[in-house]
C-alpha cells in the first residue's frame, strides 16, 4: 500500500483530498449489484470528472458540497477587519510568526492559539486537523491491481442526460458547470451556494495525513544536527503573485543547507488556498503524530491558514527545486532553490541558471469608449514594479473637450499597500494645460474598497475611492468618487455587462460629462 510510491499501512476512507502531484494507491470495493461512480471533484466543487464501474442500476456518488470559505476564516473582529496588513486580517502577523506561535503542525490561524504556551516542537508532531472519512481502502497496486472483475467500465460523455444528485433530487450538468446556467443575483459568491461545508469534516475531509503511517521506521538519528527553516506561504489573488516569506523566487536567495544534517521546513500557510509543496530529489517525513512511523512523501498539501512540518535527511548533494505544484503559483513566485553548501553546478548549468530567477513582465490594457467620454489604463508590471498610464477624455456637457493623463510608477508592498510617484497632466476648458508631480499611496480598505491619495507639486492633494460590485457572473455595478483640492468633487456610477473576457457593454454616469453608453475592451 503506497502514498507517493512508498509503502504505508492500509486505511479506509469514503473521501480524501489529493493535492496536485500526490499519488495514492486505491482499492475500490465494488457493490454486489449495479454500477458505481468513482468521482474526482475540483476543490471548489465547480466541476468534476468520473468513471463508472460495473453494470446495472447506477449508484452515483454524492456531490461534494462547496467550501464554506467565510466560516473557515474564523470569527471576525474589529482588530482583524481593520488590520493594516493581509497577514493581520488572518490573525497571523509577521511578529507572531517570528515568535514561533504557529510552528506546531496543524495550527490554524488564531483559532488554535489558546493553550499553546509552553508547547515545544520535537521529531514527532502533536496534532493536525482531523479527518473523519472512511470506507475506500488505499492499496499497494504493485501487489494487487485495481480491477472491476466481470464488469465493463462505463464513462459518462458530454451531452449525456443529466443525473440526479444523490439525496437531493436536483438535476446537475454532467461536468458541474454551475455558471453555464446560474445567473442569479450574487451567484458568483461562495455564500450563494445552497450546499456548503467546512473543510476538515466528513463531507470535505482534509488530506489523510493524520492517519497515514509508514510500514517501517522513518525517524532519523537524533544526534544529527537539525536545521529549522520557517517558510510562510503568502499570495495575492488580485495581482496573482505567490510568495515564500513574502518574497518571490526572483527576489530571494537560495535555501542553504549542509550535507548530513536534518532539515526541517515549518510551512505556515497565510492564504485561503491549498498549496501542494513538492521537493525534488528527496523524500521527506510528514510530521503527523505517527512518531517514528511518519510517512515519507515527495509532495504535501499545506491547507489554508495552517501549518505543516516536514523534515528530510540532507544526503543528496546538489541543487534541488522546491515549489508549489500548482504550476501557476510556482510560475508566479512560490518557489526556491535548495542549495547544498559547497556544491558547484556544472559550467553549462551555471551559464543558464540566471534564467530561473528572471522576472516575468506582463501587460494589460483596459479602455472604455462611451458616448460621453473615454478612459483607459495601460499597465506593465512584474512582481513588485508597476508602470501605469491612465487617461480620461470627456466631451459631453463641456464647451471644449477636457482630458487628463497620469503616468506613474508604483511599488507593490502587499495586497493592501503600494506607493507611487508620477505626473498629472491635464487640460480643462477654462484653463491652460497643467503638469504636476504627484507622490501617493494606494490602499485597500475593508470590503475591498480601493482608495488612492496623493500630494502634488502645487501643494494640493487628491483622495479617491472606488468599488466594483459583482452582482451576477456577467453584471457588475461600478462606483467611484474623488476629491481634488484644485477641482473639488467628482463622481461616477455605472453598470457593465460582460459579453466575453475581452468585451463588455457599459452604461455610466459621470458628474462632469453626464450619462453615456458604450463598450469596454480588456486585454
Amino acid at each position: 500500500m503506497a502514498a507517493d510510491g512508498l509503502a504505508v499501512e492500509p486505511l479506509e476512507v469514503k473521501r480524501l483530498l489529493i493535492g496536485v502531484a500526490e499519488t495514492y494507491d486505491l482499492l475500490v470495493t465494488m457493490p454486489s449489484k449495479g454500477s458505481c461512480e468513482l468521482r474526482a471533484t475540483a476543490h471548489d466543487s465547480s466541476s468534476y470528472a468520473s468513471i463508472w464501474l460495473g453494470r446495472g442500476k447506477p449508484e452515483p456518488a454524492r456531490r461534494i458540497p462547496a467550501p464554506d470559505l467565510y466560516h473557515n476564516m474564523g470569527e471576525l473582529s474589529l482588530e482583524r477587519v481593520f488590520a493594516l496588513t493581509p497577514a493581520g486580517t488572518m490573525g497571523m502577523e509577521d511578529a507572531l510568526v517570528e515568535a514561533g506561535v504557529f510552528d506546531l503542525p496543524g495550527m490554524v490561524g488564531m483559532k488554535d492559539m489558546k493553550g499553546m504556551k509552553g508547547m515545544e516542537m520535537n521529531h514527532s508532531a502533536k496534532k493536525m486537523p482531523p479527518s473523519h472519512s472512511r470506507s475506500m481502502k488505499m492499496a499497494n497496486t504493485s501487489k494487487k491491481t485495481v480491477k472491476a472483475k466481470h464488469h465493463k467500465q462505463m464513462t459518462m460523455e458530454p451531452g449525456q442526460s443529466v443525473i440526479k444528485e444523490a439525496g437531493s433530487g436536483r438535476s446537475l450538468p454532467p461536468w458541474g458547470k454551475r455558471f453555464s446556467y446560474d445567473f442569479s443575483l450574487l451567484s458568483t459568491d461562495v455564500s450563494s451556494n445552497p450546499r456548503r461545508a467546512m473543510d476538515g469534516g466528513p463531507s470535505r475531509p482534509w488530506p489523510p495525513y493524520t492517519r497515514l503511517r509508514s510500514v517501517g521506521k522513518t525517524s532519523f538519528d537524533h544526534k544529527r544536527p537539525v536545521r529549522e527553516i520557517r517558510l510562510t506561504l503568502d499570495g495575492d489573488m488580485e495581482r496573482y503573485v505567490w510568495l515564500l516569506n513574502n518574497r518571490a523566487l526572483s527576489e530571494d536567495d537560495d535555501i542553504l543547507i549542509k550535507k548530513g544534517e536534518v532539515v526541517r521546513f515549518i510551512m505556515i500557510n497565510r492564504t485561503m488556498m491549498h498549496h501542494p509543496m513538492h521537493l525534488h530529489g528527496h523524500f521527506f517525513r510528514v510530521l503527523n503524530g505517527q512518531g517514528d512511523h511518519a510517512p515519507l512523501k515527495h509532495t504535501v498539501d499545506v491547507t489554508p491558514m495552517s501549518t505543516t512540518v516536514i523534515e528530510f535527511k540532507a544526503n543528496e548533494f546538489g541543487d534541488w527545486f522546491f515549489h508549489c505544484h500548482l504550476l501557476y503559483h510556482m510560475k508566479a513566485g512560490m518557489a526556491r532553490m535548495v542549495h547544498y553548501q559547497g556544491y558547484e553546478p556544472l559550467p553549462e548549468v551555471t551559464e543558464v541558471r540566471s534564467i530561473l530567477y528572471k522576472e516575468s513582465w506582463c501587460a494589460t490594457v483596459q479602455y472604455e469608449v462611451l458616448s460621453n467620454m473615454g478612459e483607459g489604463m495601460f499597465t506593465v508590471f512584474d512582481t513588485r514594479s508597476i508602470f501605469n498610464l491612465d487617461w480620461e477624455l470627456g466631451w459631453q456637457m463641456v464647451d471644449e473637450p477636457e482630458w487628463e493623463v497620469t503616468p506613474s510608477y508604483s511599488y507593490y508592498m502587499n495586497r493592501f499597500t503600494s506607493w507611487f510617484v508620477g505626473a498629472d497632466i491635464l487640460s480643462r476648458e477654462d484653463e491652460s494645460e497643467k503638469i504636476r508631480g504627484v507622490l501617493g499611496l494606494n490602499y485597500l480598505l475593508p470590503l475591498n474598497i480601493e482608495t488612492s491619495a496623493w500630494l502634488d507639486s502645487d501643494a494640493g492633494f487628491r483622495v479617491g475611492m472606488q468599488k466594483d460590485w459583482r452582482l451576477t457572473p456577467r453584471l457588475g455595478l461600478m462606483t467611484g468618487a474623488l476629491y481634488d483640492s484644485h477641482e473639488r468633487w467628482e463622481g461616477s456610477l455605472g453598470l457593465s455587462y460582460m459579453l466575453n473576457g475581452n468585451l463588455s457593454l457599459v452604461a455610466r454616469w459621470h458628474s462632469d460629462f453626464a450619462w453615456g453608453v458604450g463598450v469596454k475592451l480588456s486585454f
